[in-house]
Order: C-alpha cells, then sequence, then structure tokens
C-alpha cells in the first residue's frame, strides 16, 4: 500500500507541474503569528504555534478589549451567522499598516475590521442573483457557510458566496481580484477553505444545493468531474446526476488559482444522492500525498463509488482516490447515525509518521497512518490506534447529539510530548479510561485531553484531564501550552418535543426553538498538560454561536456569535 500511494503521489505531483517539497508539511515553515484558515494550519491542527504573547502565566489576566456589531441580520434558520475569523498580520491598507480579522456573514458580506480595535476598514457584499427553489431550513439554509482562507503571498482572500462562486478579494481593500467562479452548487452547505499549493478546496454535501439553468450566469472556471466513470478519471467516484452545474451529492471539490484568470475546478463525488457528504467544518486536511477528509452516513460500496462513513485521501486536485479507512462496524455507524460528518479530521507528525485523528458521533478515536490509511489491510479497515469508546454509550445520533461534534485539536510541547483535544457532547462513557485529572461531574460535556505515546514501538493513549462541565463545547484551540475553548450554549434538538395531542410546529416555530440557545457562550483557558483552568469569561458574553471555534492571534482570542458580534480577548499592557 505504501508504494501504491506513493506511486499515485508522484504521478500526481508530475500531473500538476510541482516538485514533491512543495507539499512538505507546513509545520516545517517558520511558524506564522497570524491565523489564516480554519484550524490554524492546512493540516487543521488547531495549534498556533508562532503565539508567544499568551502563556500560562498571564491568560488569567485576560479581559474582553473590544466587540463589533456586524450588519448581517440573524436568522433562525441560519447555521453561522458570521464565520469563524481569519486573522492575517500587517496589512498595508488606505488607513496604513493594519492587523486585519476577517469573518463572512450569511448574507454574503464579506468583513474586514481592525483586529486590534473591532474598528470597519472595510466590508464588500456580493448579493446572490439566483432564487433558490425552497425555503431555507435549518439543516439547508441556502446561505454561505464557509471559513475563508488567506493567500498571505499574494494579500488575497479567497471564500464561497451563496451562489456557490469562489471569489478572491485584495487584503487592503476588497477589490476583486479574479472573476467570480463556479465552484459549488448554488445555496450548497460548502465547508471551509484550506489552500494548499495554489489550489483551494472545499468539501459539500446533503443535497442542499440546486441544479440551475447553466444559462443563467457565465461560469469562470473551467469545471472537470474528476469521479465521473469513463470521463478519463480513475475509478473511485460515483457518477454525479446529469447538468452542466455541478450538482450537490456528497463532494470535495479543488479550485486551480494559481492563475487568477484562469481558475481550473475539479470535484470527486463520493457518492450520487444525498448521503456521503463530508460535512465537518474544517473541511480538508493536508497530508503529504494529498488532502484528506471524512464522510457522512450512507452506503459503503467502492467499486460503486460510494464512500459513506470513510475517510477519503485524495491526490492534489482531487484528481483521484489514493487511499481510504473504514471502521469495520460502519454498518452500525450507518444505522444508528454515528457517522464521522459531526467531526473534523487533522493530520499531524509522530515517529517519523503522518498521522490522521479522525473521531465522529460514535466517540471511537482512531488514528490513521497516511501511508497506508487501512493499515495495508484489503479491507482498509485497519487503523494505527484505535481507542475505546469515549462518550455517546446510548448511541444517540443527531438528537439531541452525544459524542465528538466540532473538531480536534493537538499540540506538541517543547520536550516533544504529543496531545490531542477534543470537545465531547455529553458524560464519558463507561468504556472511557480513567483520566489523571478531573474536574467534576461532566454531565453535560466537556474538553478531553489525552497523550499520545510509543512504548516498545506500540501506540497507545494516555487519558490525561477532563474540563470542567460544558454546555456544548466546540472545537478547542491550542497556543503556549494553554488550551482555548468555548462553551457554546447552543440548543442541539431540531424539534421540540410536545406533548401528545399538541399541535405540530410549523416551520417557522421549529427553526425558532432551535435558535433559542440553551445557556450562553463562555470561554475558557486551561493548561494544556494538566487541565488546570486559567480562565472564564463567564458572565462577560450573552449570546451563543455554532459552528465555531475559538481563534488565538496577535496576543488575543477572538470568538463570534450569533447576533453578528464579535468579541476580542486579550491582556492588557
Amino acid at each position: 500500500m505504501k508504494k501504491q500511494s506513493l506511486r499515485y503521489f508522484l504521478a500526481g505531483v508530475m500531473a500538476l507541474g510541482l516538485p514533491p517539497a512543495s507539499l512538505a508539511q507546513s509545520g516545517s515553515a517558520p511558524a506564522a503569528r497570524d491565523w489564516t484558515s480554519w484550524g490554524y494550519d492546512q493540516e487543521r491542527t488547531g495549534w498556533n504555534r508562532g503565539e508567544a504573547q499568551l502563556s500560562k502565566d498571564n491568560v488569567s489576566k485576560l479581559r474582553l478589549q473590544w466587540t463589533a456589531q456586524l450588519s448581517t441580520t440573524p436568522s433562525d434558520v441560519v447555521l453561522s451567522t458570521l464565520t469563524a475569523p481569519v486573522i492575517v498580520e500587517g496589512v498595508n491598507t488606505g488607513q496604513g499598516s493594519k492587523n486585519l480579522a476577517l469573518v463572512l456573514g450569511a448574507d454574503d458580506t464579506l468583513f474586514a475590521v481592525d483586529a486590534d480595535s473591532g474598528k470597519p476598514v472595510w466590508q464588500k457584499s456580493f448579493p446572490n442573483s439566483f432564487t433558490a427553489q425552497r425555503a431555507g431550513s435549518w439543516l439547508c439554509p441556502n446561505t454561505a457557510n464557509d471559513t475563508p482562507a488567506i493567500d498571505k503571498q499574494r494579500g488575497l482572500v479567497f471564500f464561497i458566496t451563496s451562489d456557490g462562486r469562489l471569489r478572491a478579494l485584495a487584503l487592503a481593500d476588497g477589490a476583486e481580484r479574479m472573476a467570480p467562479a463556479d465552484f459549488v452548487a448554488p445555496f450548497a452547505r460548502a465547508w471551509s477553505l484550506n489552500l494548499v499549493d495554489g489550489i483551494v478546496y472545499t468539501t459539500s454535501g446533503r443535497g442542499c444545493g440546486e441544479v440551475l439553468d447553466p444559462n443563467s450566469a457565465p461560469a469562470a472556471a473551467t469545471t472537470t468531474l474528476a469521479g465521473r466513470p469513463g470521463a478519463g478519471a480513475p475509478a473511485g467516484g460515483a457518477a454525479p446526476p446529469a447538468g452542466a452545474v455541478p450538482p450537490d451529492p456528497g463532494m470535495i471539490s479543488a479550485m486551480d488559482v494559481r492563475d487568477l484568470a484562469h481558475p481550473v475546478a475539479t470535484h470527486f463525488f463520493t457518492s450520487n444522492g444525498r448521503p456521503n457528504g463530508a460535512w465537518g467544518r474544517g473541511g480538508v486536511a493536508k497530508t503529504p500525498a494529498g488532502i484528506i477528509t471524512q464522510t457522512a452516513d450512507g452506503p459503503y460500496d467502492p467499486a460503486a463509488g460510494q464512500f459513506g462513513s470513510s475517510v477519503l485521501e485524495l491526490s492534489p486536485q482531487v484528481a483521484r482516490l489514493l487511499d481510504s479507512f473504514t471502521p469495520a462496524n460502519w454498518k452500525y455507524v450507518n444505522a444508528q447515525d454515528l457517522d464521522m460528518g459531526s467531526g473534523s479530521l487533522l493530520t499531524f507528525a509522530f515517529q517519523g509518521r503522518t498521522l490522521a485523528a479522525s473521531i465522529g458521533k460514535e466517540a471511537v478515536l482512531y488514528l490513521l497512518d497516511t501511508a497506508a490509511l487501512g493499515g495495508g489491510a484489503p479491507d482498509h479497515a485497519t487503523p494505527y490506534l484505535k481507542s475505546p469508546q469515549l462518550g455517546n454509550d446510548a448511541a444517540l445520533g443527531t438528537e439531541p447529539g452525544q459524542g465528538m461534534w466540532g473538531a480536534l485539536a493537538t499540540y506538541q510541547n517543547p520536550q516533544g510530548r504529543r496531545f490531542l483535544y477534543m470537545p465531547m457532547w455529553g458524560p464519558p462513557s463507561k468504556n472511557a479510561p480513567a483520566f489523571r485529572n478531573a474536574n467534576g461531574a461532566i454531565p453535560n460535556g466537556s474538553i478531553m485531553a489525552f497523550e499520545l505515546t510509543l512504548d516498545g514501538g506500540k501506540p497507545s493513549l494516555v487519558a490525561l484531564w477532563t474540563s470542567p462541565d460544558m454546555i456544548v463545547p466546540d472545537a478547542p484551540t491550542v497556543a503556549n501550552g494553554v488550551v482555548f475553548a468555548t462553551q457554546t450554549g447552543e440548543q442541539t434538538l431540531q424539534a421540540q418535543k410536545l406533548p401528545p395531542g399538541a399541535p405540530r410546529p410549523t416551520a417557522a416555530s421549529g427553526a425558532a426553538f432551535r435558535a433559542t440557545p440553551v445557556s450562553n457562550l463562555i470561554l475558557y483557558a486551561f493548561d494544556a498538560e494538566t487541565g488546570k483552568q486559567l480562565y472564564s469569561s463567564k458572565n462577560t458574553i450573552k449570546g451563543w454561536t455554532h459552528f465555531s471555534t475559538p481563534v488565538v492571534a496577535l496576543g488575543k482570542i477572538y470568538v463570534v456569535t450569533h447576533d453578528a458580534k464579535i468579541y476580542a480577548f486579550g491582556v492588557s499592557p
């Protein structure tokens, strides 16, 4: 399997005209202080390796430094009024050199605010010229949803608007630098962008997008379908429904933006229908050979190009499937709605290997060697390490929501010890290992911390600590030995449980219930190794959030709320 993966890798590199060195792990480059993509880096580690201002010695002095109210109007059906911020240092604007915080609003407005003061620098709106054929709902809100990605070298920010088009704006003033390019179906749920070697990646699915008349708007990008059998593409992608504009089955998409005048889009289909979409908010992560992501519930039939509840590694530009992993109990996972889609995976270096960490609603953590995802086994089902069940003993699917939701984070301390952190909804499993440091009962949820060790060549997970009880925790982040995490306070039920004989809720009342929080957002800081609580913003923020993460950069922590506010915390001089 290693030789096969290497052969596919080299073929992909030569086809793209890229030297193998260009695909080196970003961890080998100097650590950036800013935060230019979901999860900080291309590997989605959630670890800002360049942050030096905040530390275990001063985060107890964190204070709210500014709040910015943006103009996007909140809606009950919207998944994220504002995306998680991206932060870029030292942009030469018409107002001088500034550190910028950028967020994409659900109304297709991109905002750039001064990251040090919260004052507006510029904003640009891109109204959708298409009319949705169905009303927006909590599951398919018909809005923009993707965290942008910054190309700092070229001074650009890339993002997808709700019309399905990829756009590139100048960081300095928001001027368009590329004609809008058709990338995903209009009104699709597209997830956070990743920019790797001049290629922008995203994932989408759940059938939210709509197939429109291709003559209604010109496409600026050439489109190829990497997953269409009989089109010169490798086996592995399902044949999508007919239509000139890419439809919206499970889809992993790439856009070559090295030449902004001639962008080229490529799509790999994980199914030929609604199931199997990759809906983890982090989209894809980088591997030495290409990119990797994990899919949701759906049929698993590789010969037919159906990849439900699987981890997929694809070559650059999603040109072909390199390898895959599917848990041996995938039928049970599908039957119970315990798919991996609720989480986002990450990749990291460990003892000469590049590992991918994958977990979802079932709350079983899989560590996979990206040189052979399935361990070289014919059924692609043997992981490098499999944890015991860590949560969700009731095997609850989407409602009321237990298991791992959000995204993992990882950190390596100066002594070389490797740690993993995950948000867990609900109490720990009875099968979970005993944690060295606990912070009381955790019936609602927590951050769980583990150390990955190697003993006699055999990997193992050491359960280190759990946070205090958190109501719907979300993806943690790490910087300089501190773990930052938020209690989102959101409602996890999608429909109110009514007594027998009660009138059925309307779509509007159901959405209003889903958008009514059960608590509020709280930002926490913990010692990354011991779990000691170092800070809590309790009683500071009244709002809540959904599908977000705290962003740590340039000595501040940034969080967003459903009511279209950005909060910035820092340590006063």
